[in-house]
């Protein structure tokens, strides 16, 4: 009965499997097909990707390809460089010939190389566009931080300083000179976008060749970038509002740091290493050790700490959460002959290094009216105040993550104790711990300290920057720029107050200014 019973078991078992086999196979199968274009056959080299998956394949020098689909719900998409990408549902066909369509709108894309426009199919020079949907899909204070990762070969770097602009490389790296590129913003070549707010940005466009530099000499040499913002459209008025607003976070830290115990136990280590711990006789049988003026004598088992000792993990008070917020405001329109646009603008962010902080606020405006149709003329201005409170860059001595990695764990933030003669002076509560408490506590001044101090300090800045221009049609399809003027005023006010005397560091410092008076190329016909 009990065999019986086994083998009724193991048939019913080969019977199920085989059934869940025949399932799988029923629904698994092979497609096949050939991809071709309008104009140019067959297409070698496109990929093809059931949807939702990894499993493709890609065609043949004719055009042909087989590939695995796992039944009548798939669907294949089909992609290739210059061409739309379509997706194209399996059903029950087993073959399918596709015709891809060539993808006009990509290569019809308009960018601005200078003082011209061309079309993106048009472009001989090595040119990367980056629009304004790009840029802003990062919350970032700074253009030259968006840029990050959008074009190839850009190298980009920054250090996440509240309203700092980050370091942008074109050609590389060098030993000689600034490599910084050089920036033109409708049409003002200037070195500085620190003051451009990133929502008044149409198009970006990265001019990486030398071809650059028969447009603008010698300061192209490292590159140029184009700027151009955005105008008013004769579509009516629109009216836009962004804003956005959140935390960052500085991480935990490092998490291999000595705290003031494994400190001193280290310099323990030291003594046994060079044999000061009492276990050598000098000449005249003394034995040789040291009295650490913090931990004690060094023939002590273990060293001890003083009363005043502070366990303080620095990461924890130099770094913090921070706030970042932005708000712009946009209003656009115009008609045939005149068109508009006015954008206002507010950035506030907070450092994750305590007392840090940058603030900007920006007004652009521009227009542009026709003139018995030969004569346009328009212009640009950009009025931005600046304002921040920053902080050593990280590859100075100075900065918070050397005071981070540098200041000794047993030293107090501010001193909680009982009166204490130090070297410096006698610390009372509530005075800043530091150095100067005893001998051998290192050189780093109480990071925390010195910004609490300089708090109140304020760097600012006020920059006005614009141009205006006359455009002449001369005849049809040739656009001619008779005159155009650029002008960028600077104003930098430092307002930073000594804690002591409370009296202005610095005195104000002259505004600087440059004007370009020039005859250049018009924009040009577009082809």
């Amino acid at each position: 009965m009990r065999r019986s019973t086994l083998w009724k078991s193991g048939v019913l078992s080969l019977l199920l499997l085989g059934f869940a086999l025949s399932v799988t196979f029923a629904q698994q199968r092979t497609v096949t097909g050939t991809v071709t274009s309008e104009d140019q056959g067959a297409l070698p080299g496109v990929n093809i990707v059931v949807q939702g998956t990894t499993q493709g394949a890609v065609t043949d020098g004719q055009g042909n390809f087989s590939i695995s689909v796992p039944g009548d719900d798939a669907t294949l998409v089909f992609s290739f460089i210059g061409y739309t990408t379509q997706a194209v549902p399996v059903g029950a066909q087993t073959i399918i010939n596709l015709t891809l369509a060539p993808d006009v709108t990509s290569l019809d894309e308009i960018v601005v190389t200078a003082y011209a426009t061309q079309k993106k199919k048009d472009l001989t020079g090595a040119v990367g566009i980056v629009n304004s949907d790009e840029l802003t899909q990062m919350p970032q204070g700074n253009i030259t931080q968006q840029l990050q990762g959008r074009v190839a070969g850009v190298t980009v770097t920054q250090d996440a300083r509240p309203g700092q602009s980050a370091k942008v490389r074109i050609r590389g790296f060098s030993s000689f000179g600034d490599n910084a590129p050089l920036y033109v913003v409708d049409g003002v070549p200037t070195f500085d976008v620190a003051t451009i707010n990133p929502n008044d940005v149409e198009s970006m466009s990265v001019l990486k060749d030398a071809g650059a530099a028969s447009i603008y000499g010698s300061r192209a040499s490292n590159g140029v970038i184009v700027i151009t913002t955005k105008k008013g459209q004769s579509s009516g008025i629109k009216v836009n509002f962004n804003m956005y607003a959140g935390t960052q976070n500085p991480g935990k830290g490092p998490d291999n740091m000595l705290n003031s115990t494994e400190f001193a136990d280290l310099q323990w280590l030291v003594y046994d290493n060079d044999e000061l711990r009492g276990t050598r006789v000098n000449e005249d049988g003394d034995p040789i050790y040291e009295v650490h003026p913090v931990y004690g004598d060094s023939r002590n088992a273990n060293p001890s700490l003083p009363s005043w000792a502070a366990d303080t993990r620095w990461f924890d008070e130099v770094f913090s959460n921070a706030t970042i917020q932005n708000y712009d405001l946009s209003m656009s329109g115009g008609n045939q002959n005149s068109k508009f646009y006015a954008g206002l603008g507010y950035f506030d962010q907070d450092g994750v290094v305590i007392e840090s902080w940058a603030k900007r606020f920006s007004a652009r405006f521009n227009s542009e009216f026709k003139i018995k149709d030969r004569v346009t003329i328009g212009e640009n201005i950009n009025i931005v105040h600046r304002s921040d409170n920053g902080i050593a860059n990280n590859d100075t001595e100075s900065s918070a993550t050397m005071a981070v990695y540098g200041t000794q764990p047993i030293i107090p933030v501010t001193w909680t104790g009982p009166d204490f003669v130090g070297l410096s002076h006698t610390f009372t509560a509530g005075d800043w711990g530091g150095t100067g408490i005893a001998p051998r506590l290192g050189n780093r001044s109480n990071y925390v300290a010195s910004q609490t101090r300089g708090g109140d300090n304020k760097w600012q800045n006020l920059r006005v920057m614009g141009n205006a221009y006359v455009d002449v049609k001369i005849i049809e399809g040739l656009i001619s720029g008779l005159l155009s003027v650029a002008t960028t005023e600077t104003l930098i006010i430092p307002t930073g107050m000594d804690p002591l005397t409370k009296r202005q560091k610095t005195g104000p410092r002259p505004p600087t200014k440059g004007m370009v008076v020039m005859r250049v190329p018009g924009p040009g016909p577009i082809p």
